[in-house]
């Protein structure tokens, strides 16, 4: 994934002409916390598995208005909450000590509110949250890691199609 996935258009194509859709409805927020591993063994080799996010989403004024945690899910202050189940994760442009940019489809498991008609979220711009730099190895098995991050969350509602003319 780029830095293009902000620029996301959506246009629909009806028999008789063509009509467009405006872009589906989207809400961005900042996402600041940490990405919590945990150093495990499996198949006889030592390595960090991300157990999930333990973060808040924040709007441009830098309010809280939901926190994130694993599953991985959001929370809204209003109650309305969305489960999500990765599609695509690329490596951060930025490198590897940066979490992977997600693109995700989202159910919703709460409340009617901010989240309730939520179907995609993206993460990008991540600083931070990659697996941790200190090995893991078989004399810290089972010691947790949590990694500081921030990253862009996006979160898109449904596209609904134009009315025909």
């Amino acid at each position: 994934m780029t830095r293009y996935l902000r620029c996301f258009t959506f246009a629909f194509v009806f028999a008789g002409g063509a009509a467009a859709a405006s872009p589906p409805p989207a809400q961005e927020y900042t996402g600041r916390g940490t990405q919590v591993y945990r150093c495990e063994t499996d198949a006889g080799t030592a390595s960090w598995k991300l157990l999930g996010p333990d973060a808040h989403m924040y709007n441009e004024a830098g309010k809280a208005i939901a926190r994130h945690f694993y599953g991985p899910r959001w929370q809204s202050v209003d109650g309305s909450e969305i489960k999500g189940n990765v599609i695509t994760a690329n490596a951060s442009p930025a490198g590897p000590r940066n979490a992977p940019w997600l693109l995700l489809h989202t159910v919703s498991t709460g409340q009617t509110g901010i989240f309730a008609d939520v179907t995609t979220v993206t993460r990008t711009d991540t600083k931070g949250g990659g697996a941790p730099a200190q090995a893991c190895t078989q004399s810290n098995q089972g010691a947790t890691a949590k990694i500081p991050y921030s990253a862009r969350y996006t979160f898109f509602s449904e596209v609904s199609p134009a009315p025909a003319p």
